[in-house]
């Protein structure tokens, strides 16, 4: 038998004690079959002040929850991470109703108090270092490009062609409440050219993931409001493309990223599944060519973690690891990119482990990537009229709750999206 617990407290009860208490939830899904073995998920919450958000999602993650247990015999929906398990609420179903009436004006007095103070808005730092990445040097000062009054930018993605550096950014356009791919230029002297505008749809675009294959330049940004993965072709690099082709049909993915991996291409995305968030669930679909046909992983959704499962940037190679990028949204949307080491990527399986965090201070990051010496991440906060931001990157300590890393890390990322010959983002 199959009973679903939140926060340690069974029924919805644990959602609403989790809404008061303001702590991330955490569902366990028990099996008489498998006592000690609980299948578990740490959804996300599209609005972490708004009790009935929060309680969609939970039940929308809960849902792949139970369809997964019942379908595998042994596993565990999200990743087995050292650290604090939850409290058991203490108080019952009528005083946690009683003291919810009572705190609905004081959460709504904070809630517009957060709102009023403003201000806050999504940019992109960039740095250019030949010899040492972020993660080797542990600390480093990036250059900060804001959009205009009518704009901001994110989601940064470097690319070098023909001597010139360039970086494919999301333009998130104020006046049409979606975002475009836009191209910056900027130089080895520290300056930046102005955004310009060079893929738009009727619908949202970001994460613009751009890589050389075959002769050409493609690029696969995020289109998961039209309920596909499309493929561009750049017709006049960087600022003619065309849409060459649709790889995935009927799914609404967020910030697909692509992986060359034992012989195929893979797919890291998160879908968002009924009335869920979009950065709590991690799917795979692998094929054997780019334009094939896309199968999805054995056990999709192979993560449920609102910390470790929407992509944040290109897969890289670091100290002779594998390492993901991925965003900790579990205080809030966009507050910071974890690396995750690849343990096993095959099609049945999937383990990965948080290795190392950056940190930008009071700034929220959800997005890294380094490309032939230019090195990138975004930032969101008060970094309106900030001209440079220190950045650091800390190892993980073992056994550590993702939310608490110390230490610095060692030598250099390179990114191992694409093969060369054969061996070679909406906030």
């Amino acid at each position: 038998m199959l009973t679903p617990v939140f926060n340690g407290a069974p029924g919805e009860i644990g959602i609403v004690a989790a809404w008061l208490n303001r702590q991330d939830l955490l569902v366990d899904l028990h099996d008489t079959a498998r006592p000690l073995q609980p299948w578990t998920a740490r959804p996300a919450s599209r609005d972490r002040e708004v009790l009935a958000a929060r309680l969609d999602s939970a039940l929308s993650c809960a849902v792949p929850l139970i369809l997964k247990a019942l379908c595998e015999e042994t596993g565990s929906a999200a990743s087995d991470i050292p650290g604090p398990r939850m409290a058991v609420p203490s108080f019952g179903a009528l005083s946690a109703l009683a003291r919810a009436t009572g705190t609905v004006a004081s959460k709504a007095i904070g809630l517009l108090d957060v709102l009023a103070r403003g201000g806050r808005m999504w940019g992109i730092g960039w740095r250019f270092d030949e010899s040492a990445g972020l993660l080797d040097k542990g600390e480093a000062a990036f250059r900060v490009l804001t959009g205009n009054a009518d704009s901001y930018l994110a989601d940064p993605f470097p690319f070098r062609h023909q001597g010139q550096d360039f970086i494919f950014v999301e333009q998130y356009l104020y006046s049409k409440n979606r975002g475009c791919i836009a191209v910056v230029t900027v130089n080895r002297d520290g300056t930046a050219g102005a955004s310009r505008i060079v893929v738009e749809e009727p619908h949202h675009l970001s994460y613009p993931f751009v890589f050389e294959q075959d002769g050409q330049i493609w690029m696969i940004p995020e289109s998961g409001a039209a309920r596909n993965v499309s493929l561009y072709r750049a017709v006049e690099f960087p600022y003619r493309w065309t849409r060459e082709a649709c790889l995935m049909e009927g799914i609404e993915g967020y910030d697909t990223t692509p992986l060359w991996h034992a012989g195929g291409f893979w797919f890291f995305v998160s879908p968002r599944l009924w009335r869920s968030t979009s950065w709590d669930v991690l799917s795979l679909y692998r094929a054997e060519s780019l334009t094939g046909s896309w199968t999805p992983h054995a056990a999709n959704p192979v993560l449920i973690d609102t910390r470790l499962s929407r992509p944040a940037g290109a897969v890289i190679r670091h100290g002779g690891r594998t390492l993901r990028p991925v965003q900790d949204c579990a205080r809030v949307y966009g507050g910071a990119v974890t690396f995750c080491q690849i343990d096993a990527l095959g099609a049945s399986e999937f383990a990965q482990t948080p290795v190392g965090r950056i940190w930008s201070g009071a700034l929220g990051c959800h997005t890294y990537n380094r490309r032939s010496g230019l090195e990138v991440i975004d930032l969101f906060g008060h970094i309106r009229g900030l001209r440079e931001v220190t950045t650091s990157y800390r190892l993980l300590v073992p056994d550590a709750p993702v939310s608490g890393p110390r230490g610095v890390s060692g030598p250099r990322g390179q990114s191992l999206s694409w093969p060369v010959s054969s061996g070679s983002a909406h906030p």
